[in-house]
């Protein structure tokens, strides 16, 4: 019970950046700086300082002698934490004190990992001096998505920490890229019914293809569904006639524009 609510007050005093509190606590207690400091946040001292960003408490840790790669039950190291929390300069300490840039945590992802996947250049760039690991692009992508981390693209992010970029010349990789406009767009046909029902239920659009992407017999101007689903969603059913006519060779355009000169032309013979 003592343990327990001195690793409340530990917590507090943390969060309140108490330093002279901290440190008369760990002088009774010095198990506790490398112990989860709550039930709940499984973090160490030293991983909460870093959570924090708080460089003076990180400092006060680590000469009270805090393990650099014991970042509590949660597998994430505080090496980890200072590169999600985008802090450079963390990184740098962490590692000159002993970090292992090689852990990885239960996740299955290393330090470099996480300030990749949360789009952190300045410490993926500061590591990637160190190791040049890294995951296929869809793993970032897959484990951002499922966790709703903001938008990174990680394509050129990596391609621009293996040409050593600096910070301030890359572009913007939280940029979505542009949808290419469709020319001819159609209701794809191939939708699954389990797609089509979960779009009823959020109210989101139909997938939407060019039409000459979709074999002819599928193209809605051949099918009633098809001309149905163009209809309601306020699509032409037949193709573009412009876009007919761009389709055909430059010579067959030439052609056909003689002939209909030729036949224009009055015969006085």
């Amino acid at each position: 019970m003592g343990n327990l609510n001195m690793k409340e007050r530990l917590l507090k005093y943390i969060d309140q950046g108490r330093i002279e509190k901290i440190r008369q606590l760990l002088e009774i207690s010095p198990n506790l700086i490398n112990e989860d400091i709550a039930k709940d946040i499984q973090q160490t001292p030293l991983a909460r300082a870093v959570w924090r960003n708080d460089i003076t408490l990180i400092q006060l840790f680590l000469d009270l002698q805090a393990n650099p790669n014991n970042g509590g039950s949660s597998s994430i190291t505080p090496l980890m934490w200072a590169c999600k929390r985008d802090n450079q300069q963390t990184v740098s300490l962490l590692i000159q004190s002993g970090a292992d840039i090689n852990i990885r945590s239960n996740q299955g992802f290393s330090a470099l990992d996480y300030a990749i996947i949360h789009g952190n250049y300045r410490p993926a760039l500061f590591l990637f001096e160190f190791i040049q690991d890294v995951l296929d692009f869809s793993s970032y992508y897959q484990f951002a998505q499922e966790n709703d981390y903001r938008y990174v693209n990680y394509e050129i992010m990596i391609t621009h920490l293996r040409l050593r970029t600096q910070y301030e010349l890359i572009p913007n990789i939280f940029e979505k890229p542009k949808k290419q406009q469709l020319l001819d767009p159609v209701v794809d046909p191939r939708e699954s019914w389990g797609n089509f029902i979960y779009r009823q239920i959020e109210f989101k659009n139909p997938p939407m293809v060019e039409r000459n992407e979709l074999p002819f017999d599928l193209q809605p101007q051949n099918r009633i569904i098809g001309k149905i689903r163009q209809q309601i969603n306020g699509l032409p059913v037949e193709k573009n006639k412009s876009l007919q006519y761009s389709q055909i060779s430059p010579q067959n355009q030439k052609n056909d524009s003689v002939e209909i000169k030729n036949q224009n032309q009055i015969s006085f013979s």
